[in-house]
């Protein structure tokens, strides 16, 4: 059923110190509690979870504002309840997943890394003599261009991959056994070698640091590293209502 006004949901949080968070939220916001945990709300009009990039980027400011003050679990956008009954419902419902995802988060934080490969270092470790051999056939021939497009297509696709798994075997799996979780998001682009996310402790930061700069040292000539956080961890969170 479709409202005009409601509850807009931000995140879910552990009740530890009510008194003392209530001081620190923001104005127009509030939380409604269950059974220790609670989600935090503002009331709200149906455009403001109308799915525009000014509301998208609001709810990632709260989300990343609130999470500087208290460990969370995040909500995706466009989270509504119809008031503070139907809020308490879905708590009680699914109080043993929260409290699990909301266990799995505290005292941690999302870091995530993107490689690239450099122009220079592309060419050089995916070119072989068959694709420049196809090169060549291509210039010259008026016919069977799109067969050999095709064929050196397949022949740089198979390369790209074996060096990708090469390379997270090298990068990703070191930094992985130094986090509480991991994940390979999908690659974006020819040139990205992965896409990693990772969940760590807030105490091991410096050293999940420094093992990324150790790694971006050794392979810096080959590969842009693209490293940053911490983010709000919704790649460890799940929800499934």
């Amino acid at each position: 059923m479709k409202i005009s006004q409601g509850l807009y949901a931000y995140c879910i949080i552990q009740l530890e110190q009510e008194r003392d968070l209530r001081a620190k939220l923001p104005a127009d916001l509030f939380f409604i509690s269950h059974r220790g945990i609670a989600v935090i709300v503002k009331k709200a009009a149906q455009a403001s979870w109308q799915p525009t990039r000014k509301n998208i980027l609001n709810h990632q400011k709260v989300v990343t504002q609130l999470q500087e003050i208290i460990d969370l679990l995040p909500l995706r956008f466009g989270t509504v309840f119809k008031n503070n009954n139907e809020a308490e419902k879905i708590l009680d419902k699914n109080f043993d997943e929260i409290n699990h995802l909301l266990s799995k988060i505290k005292g941690r934080i999302e870091l995530g890394l993107k490689i690239f490969w450099k122009q220079d270092a592309f060419v050089k470790e995916i070119g072989d003599k068959k694709i420049e051999t196809l090169k060549k056939e291509y210039g010259i021939r008026k016919k069977d261009r799109y067969a050999i497009a095709i064929e050196a297509g397949k022949i740089i696709e198979e390369k790209v991959l074996d060096k990708r798994d090469e390379y997270v075997r090298l990068i990703f799996k070191p930094l992985k056994k130094l986090a509480d979780d991991s994940v390979l998001n999908p690659v974006t682009g020819e040139k990205m070698v992965f896409n990693a996310a990772f969940l760590v402790k807030s105490d091991h930061i410096e050293i999940f640091d420094q093992a990324v700069k150790d790694l971006y040292d050794k392979y810096q000539e080959r590969f842009i590293f693209k490293y940053s956080g911490p983010w709000t961890p919704y790649n460890f969170v799940k929800v499934s209502w």
